[in-house]
């Protein structure tokens, strides 16, 4: 990660567009903010380089691609193992997020698979066999209601 930077409005208002619409140009951007091209070129780059902005990227919409069955899996591992799930979990291109928590289980994890049997093996056969796993608990999205990327708030 780059160095601390502090954000001022103009800051927070160059990444609400962005995150608004990543393709939106710059040329746009510092029209919509009254400020120069070369402004939000410099600004951006300062952000990403402060790591700020991660990166750029397109949002699917998980239905379009066959991936319309949204599931969070709770794992809970054998002790000082969960580096290694974690590790394990990052590889299966069907784990969209991995969070290490305090609570009953260990890990949360949530995967996508394009239907309910392909979200069966995913578990059985890709997850569960994981060695240093001791249990599991799956639960399944009905629908999703909110689910968004993190963004700036003015306090």
């Amino acid at each position: 990660m780059g160095k601390e930077i502090e954000l001022d409005e103009i800051d927070e208002k160059i990444i609400e567009r962005l995150q608004e619409d990543s393709r939106k140009s710059f040329v746009e951007i510092a029209k919509e903010l009254g400020v120069s091209d070369p402004t939000i070129h410099v600004r951006v780059k300062k952000l990403q380089e402060a790591g700020v902005i991660e990166k750029f990227t397109a949002v699917l919409a998980p239905a379009k691609v066959e991936k319309g069955v949204a599931a969070f899996i709770e794992i809970n591992v054998k002790p000082n193992m969960i580096e290694e799930i974690i590790e394990n979990l990052g590889r299966l291109d069907e784990v969209l997020e991995i969070h290490e928590t305090f609570g009953e289980y260990d890990i949360i994890a949530k995967i996508r698979a394009k239907t309910n049997e392909d979200l069966r093996d995913l578990v059985v056969r890709k997850i569960r066999i994981i060695p240093n796993i001791v249990n599991t608990r799956v639960t399944t999205v009905l629908k999703t209601r909110k689910e968004e990327q993190l963004k700036i708030t003015s306090e």
